[in-house]
């Protein structure tokens, strides 16, 4: 009998950075393994969608609509898992509110704890949710990529490629996805980074993007520091066809779907041991979440030779489609459902 997998996401949309991004090819491996997923995003009745379903996977932590969703398959026996995404981990840039503390503590605890697991993105994540007792079962579950989508000439906007070197940073634009810390970096940098230009490719739920964009003019960065949108995956195939070099610096646990997506196109990536993906530290540099940190390794990526950034990123695709295709990593996932159901 094959198990139906209802995935649980706070929105379909494939912003850059967003774990839809990373989905998309999940259904079609998990069916060739004798596996049904379903996915669904708010608004809706998360006990009505319980129906046929054997094993509840909520992604993210953050909405309204996992927690319902989890209280439904609580209710229903149903076995889920929750993927937190750095939601259940606290610092600097993830900081709780009284009424916030109140809520874990009298009602998303009790729901995370009644999860069949509890996944981590990387062996950060996995050692704090340790450290907090969070559940007696987690583990370490990356996300995957359908590799062979971004094979072949990537999309592009219609601009040519610029003879600069080009710098991008992808997704959301908040202070603790590092993009502050970044542009710091960047200007600290000093003659090495000559020569480069630097994008930044994301949405915001705020006030963000345009707190950047003042910041960067009131610098007169912005003949050489660019702010866009992302929507969709094809225009973010557009920017990774015109990058360089992937910047990931998250001072908070997130993500990592641009390493994912740059990994695949043979990008050579930078990224914070929050987001790094596991098993790409020898194909990636991966540096600490600070500033100190990531301006010696940027300037030190930025003083190779072309020819040793791009053997860089063919490394880093060679591993990661070793790790990350769907076509193999699904096979930890139809064998995690199979155990809970």
């Amino acid at each position: 009998m094959s198990l139906c997998v209802l995935h649980v996401l706070e929105s379909l949309n494939p912003d850059a950075g967003s774990v839809a991004v990373c989905l998309g090819g999940l259904p079609d491996a998990l069916s060739a393994r004798g596996q049904q997923a379903r996915t669904v995003a708010p608004p809706g009745d998360p006990a009505r969608i319980l129906d046929g379903v054997d094993v509840v996977h909520i992604h993210g932590w953050t909405y309204e609509f996992a927690y319902q969703a989890a209280a439904a398959a609580l209710k229903a026996g149903k076995p889920y898992v929750v993927s937190p995404h750095g939601a259940l981990t606290y610092g600097p840039y993830h900081k709780l509110t009284w009424k916030e503390r109140l809520r874990i503590a009298w009602r998303t605890r009790r729901l995370v704890r009644g999860a069949a697991c509890v996944t981590a993105l990387n062996p950060v994540e996995e050692r704090d949710l340790h450290t907090q007792r969070i559940h007696p079962r987690i583990r370490v579950l990356p996300y995957g990529l359908c590799f062979t989508e971004y094979e072949g000439s990537p999309p592009t906007d219609g601009a040519s490629p610029s003879a600069d070197r080009r710098l991008l940073m992808m997704g959301p634009l908040h202070p603790r996805a590092g993009c502050v810390a970044f542009l710091k970096a960047m200007a600290e940098i000093g003659p090495d980074a000559n020569g480069w230009n630097v994008v930044l490719a994301g949405s915001d739920d705020g006030e963000w993007r345009k707190m950047l964009e003042a910041a960067i003019r009131r610098k007169k960065s912005d003949d050489r520091v660019v702010v866009a949108h992302a929507r969709t995956v094809s225009e973010q195939r557009a920017c990774l066809s015109r990058a360089s070099l992937l910047a990931a610096p998250g001072l908070h646990i997130g993500l990592p779907v641009s390493i994912m997506q740059a990994v695949a196109m043979g990008v050579p990536v930078i990224a914070s041991t929050c987001v790094a993906p596991p098993g790409l530290d020898s194909a990636i540099r991966v540096c600490g979440p600070r500033r100190e940190e990531l301006r010696e390794t940027l300037r030190s990526v930025l003083r190779l030779p072309e020819e040793s950034r791009r053997a860089m990123g063919e490394k880093a695709r060679t591993v990661g489609r070793a790790l990350f295709d769907w076509a193999v990593l699904a096979d930890e996932y139809a064998q995690l459902y199979t155990d809970m159901a």
